[in-house]
């Protein structure tokens, strides 16, 4: 910021420093890029894979089941780019990457930009189950249908802030 500070869970982020078992920010880019790997590698990218929380942050996002319906389970390899995975699959192994080790704030780029209606009632369902555990979800989106999952919204115009505030009033 130009002036002031920026806060997280109520610390300036300039104090803030990597630990080894805190992640402070999730992302999931509107465009995934993912590796050829074991699921639990690909979910776990910057923690050396821990099993047990890749599992946790598989069951958040709802992936879980799907992951064990896989020949071997965590150990699969999702292929090159996650072909052996539908589009909304990779998108949910993205999230679940995202949410892995619980982070403070978990920023999600047009996350609903190529699901139908069941992936959005995933997604929806992962962002309501973040919220729960205290995680900040911050939302950047063109479609509408993720607004309802808010409970704050900023609409922006020309890289300026238009409106700002409770989603009840900006959305109706």
């Amino acid at each position: 910021p130009t002036s002031g500070c920026t806060l997280l869970g109520g610390v300036d982020i300039s104090a803030l420093r990597p630990c080894a078992n805190t992640r402070h920010v999730g992302y999931l880019p509107q465009d995934i890029e993912l590796f050829g790997g074991a699921i639990k590698d690909v979910i776990g990218r910057l923690d050396g894979a821990d099993p047990t929380r890749a599992i946790e942050a598989a069951k958040l996002v709802g992936l879980h089941e799907t992951i064990m319906r896989l020949p071997q389970g965590y150990e699969t390899d999702i292929g090159e780019g996650g072909n052996l995975l539908l589009r909304a699959q990779r998108q949910q192994l993205g999230l679940a990457r995202a949410a892995y080790g619980n982070p403070s704030l978990v920023v999600l780029d047009d996350p609903n930009s190529s699901l139908d209606y069941e992936g959005e009632r995933i997604l929806f369902n992962a962002i309501e189950r973040m919220r729960s555990r205290r995680m900040i979800v911050v939302i950047i989106t063109h479609r509408m249908g993720v607004l309802p999952v808010t409970n704050k919204i900023a609409i922006m115009r020309n890289g300026m802030v238009n409106a700002f505030g409770e989603s009840e009033h900006i959305y109706d």
